[in-house]
């Protein structure tokens, strides 16, 4: 099981009781500071979380996302496909995906939260966690993966298989 389907795990019982309503509130609102930052969000992330530094920050920016959804979840709907659907609709949306892929720390919370606001249903938000840690790897693997997701190709083999090992 994966980092991201453990986090899923947590977030899905905590919407499944009566805390939900303003943890909903809290982490939806930790969207206005950077991630991690907004004191009202940390008892529903820091139970879970035990990294410093992004990693940390992506926990917290993957349940203030989640919260955004109304925690709907969809297994296998990356935000790359996500999007490449809305591109159908919109010019604008790959202009966008773009300047995600870009993306660098200080700027990541606010693309990220612009492009999950464009998508209107459910998204896989345990590979979302999963590829948001490994967003700065060197060899920027996430980025090429998503950008093969939304223009419509599959990885190779050798990809796939440097993808799990990373």
């Amino acid at each position: 099981m994966s980092r991201g389907e453990r986090f899923l795990e947590w977030l899905e019982a905590l919407k499944g009781k009566k805390a939900w309503t303003p943890a909903r509130a809290a982490l939806r609102r930790s969207l206005a500071f950077p991630p991690g930052a907004y004191p009202k969000a940390m008892p529903y992330v820091e139970p879970f979380v035990r990294e410093e530094g992004w990693k940390r920050e992506a926990h917290y920016l993957v349940a203030a996302l989640y919260a955004l959804k109304d925690g709907a979840h969809q297994e296998g709907r990356t935000l790359a496909r996500a999007l490449r659907e809305k591109a159908r609709e919109s010019d604008s949306v790959e202009k966008r995906f773009l300047a995600l892929l870009d993306a660098d720390r200080d700027q990541i919370a606010f693309r990220l939260r612009q492009a999950v606001g464009l998508v209107g249903e459910g998204l896989d938000f345990a590979q979302l966690l999963d590829d948001l840690l490994g967003w700065f790897s060197p060899e920027r693997w996430v980025q090429a993966r998503w950008a093969r997701e939304f223009y419509g190709t599959e990885a190779s083999e050798e990809e796939k298989e440097k993808e799990v090992e990373a």
